[in-house]
């Protein structure tokens, strides 16, 4: 009885905080701060690209979606938005036309409520995030024996208070980025394969195909170890929502959004490419002189990447009991992912937590490296032009390979029956 009151009042403690952070963002933050006219950031942040592209597809525009200029202007116009803000400034049409379509249920509701919508969702993402963290966690403890899961569960406690500190996470919900949600479905997608629902795994899964820089690894990991559900499971989700994209979709806006991905490239060199908030492996070719970019994206990037594509495929057998292993994919999709910002790094949470939970030594320290590594790239960018994050995800990736965690968990250590009971 007094474990459950006690749990009871952690619950209730840890709702209270989450809501004083929506308030807080919501009174105090600049981006969310309501005003018919703003200057060089508008109201949301980032999330006025979604819902401006969410309205052109609700109003039947959905032609005009890469049409940068039309794009730009929708952005710009007051009767849409409901304020000003500086025209040198606007979002580019990047996403592929079903994350606009997924959006289009926000864009039924005026931008400056669908914006204070948006943000509680994101709120009650990680709150939903850090509690399937917790699962995780205490369901891999299992396997360590009682002693390890008592002291795991101790540990779990104070998950959610390193979640929120952590600079990513705050830096997604003050843009009004989406990186939140992509750590939800990875938490999703990890404990239903703990479960041995590989099925429903890969259909959470296909919902991050929205956001194909992150979604292209995992899914070929899983095929590799013949996982056949979770791949069956992926490509029915992905082929649902790009399939029925398709049906109301022109095939002049698919045209469009390939030409734009031909212009990526242009992009990431020339307009808009924030090269102080990039941690991917392109990053270290960007911070070279521009005589030597070129060489330094063969020399340098394309060696490393196949490096840690050997990393990840190396080991026959993917354990989803391992957050080394956890960890070591998902900083390999970052790093070799053509498009990765500071706030995406908030899939790290998963490994990280969950180290912190059964290998604290371990999850503190890639806590806090990562954390101090993003608080002083923009700096360290700027003034020595060293790009200070994706460097730290690389020695991540190496140390773990290092140290040898890609061989298969032990076999012959088993679940304590009685803690395996009381997870489920």
């Amino acid at each position: 009885m007094q474990e459950t009151n006690s749990k009871s009042r952690t619950t209730w403690l840890k709702c209270c905080v989450f809501l004083a952070i929506f308030f807080s963002y919501l009174f105090f933050a600049p981006n969310y701060d309501w005003s018919e006219q703003s200057f060089d950031t508008p109201y949301g942040a980032d999330f006025l690209q979604e819902w401006v592209g969410a309205r052109m597809v609700l109003t039947g525009n959905v032609s005009q979606l890469y049409d940068v200029e039309k794009f730009r202007a929708w952005q710009h116009d007051p009767s849409i938005v409901g304020f000003e803000w500086s025209l040198d400034q606007y979002f580019p049409p990047v996403y592929p036309p079903p994350h606009y379509v997924l959006f289009s249920p926000l864009a039924c509701i005026p931008y400056r409520w669908a914006t204070l919508v948006w943000l509680a969702s994101l709120i009650v993402a990680a709150f939903w995030s850090a509690k399937q963290i917790v699962e995780i966690a205490m369901h891999h403890a299992a396997h360590l024996g009682a002693h390890e899961w008592r002291e795991a569960k101790v540990k779990t406690e104070y998950l959610w208070i390193a979640m929120l500190l952590f600079p990513s996470l705050l830096f997604s919900i003050t843009l009004g980025q989406k990186s939140v949600y992509w750590l939800l479905i990875v938490c999703l997608t990890w404990r239903l394969l703990q479960s041995h629902r590989d099925y429903s795994a890969g259909m959470v899964f296909g919902l991050l195909s929205i956001k194909p820089t992150l979604f292209f690894l995992f899914p070929i990991v899983m095929l590799r170890n013949m996982r056949w559900r979770f791949f069956v499971g992926s490509s029915l989700s992905v082929c649902a929502i790009w399939g029925a994209t398709a049906c109301f979709v022109p095939m002049d806006t698919w045209i469009a959004f390939g030409r734009g991905l031909q212009s990526a490239g242009s992009y990431a060199e020339n307009s808009g490419y924030r090269l102080d908030w990039s941690c991917n492996l392109m990053t270290l070719a960007y911070s070279v002189p521009p005589e030597a970019m070129q060489w330094s994206k063969w020399a340098i990037c394309l060696p490393l990447a196949i490096y840690m594509l050997f990393c990840v495929f190396e080991d026959k057998s993917y354990s989803v009991e391992s957050p080394e292993k956890a960890m070591m994919l998902l900083a390999t999709t970052l790093l070799i992912s053509p498009h990765t910002y500071h706030y995406d790094l908030c899939v790290l949470l998963l490994p990280i937590l969950w180290l912190m939970a059964t290998a604290p030594k371990c999850g503190i320290a890639y806590y806090g490296m990562l954390a101090v590594g993003l608080a002083v790239a923009p700096p360290m960018q700027e003034y020595l032009q060293i790009p200070i994050v994706p460097i730290l995800l690389i020695g991540i990736v190496c140390e773990l390979r290092l140290r040898g965690v890609m061989p298969s968990l032990n076999p012959d250590r088993r679940v304590d029956p009685k803690i395996s009971s009381s997870l489920f």
